[in-house]
């Protein structure tokens, strides 16, 4: 479940990290210590809204193809890990 809230998370610069996604990295934060999913981040005072998650066991299957997309529509993309999935965030 993605929680609403006023203000989006700052993700500070020394928690950011790289996924490789095939021939793709993405920037990356691990969100395991909130307490739920946010539906809002923001980078370097940009904001970022939640998409969609993915397990992170067989992400491989589905979600290169819908990053591509998303890059194709000239969308940012941040990555947050939590417990099992990844969550997809757009700016």
């Amino acid at each position: 479940m993605v929680t609403e809230e006023s203000a989006p998370l700052e993700v500070e610069s020394q928690d950011l990290g790289r996924l490789e996604l095939g021939d793709l990295e993405l920037p990356y934060v691990d969100l395991e210590h909130e307490p739920a999913v946010l539906s809002k981040l923001a980078l370097y005072g940009t904001e970022y809204s939640y998409v969609r998650s993915f397990p992170i066991q067989g992400h491989s299957a589905i979600m290169p193809g819908f990053v591509n997309e998303l890059l194709a529509q000239n969308k940012r993309i941040l990555v947050a890990e939590r417990r099992d999935r990844y969550y997809l965030y757009v700016a």
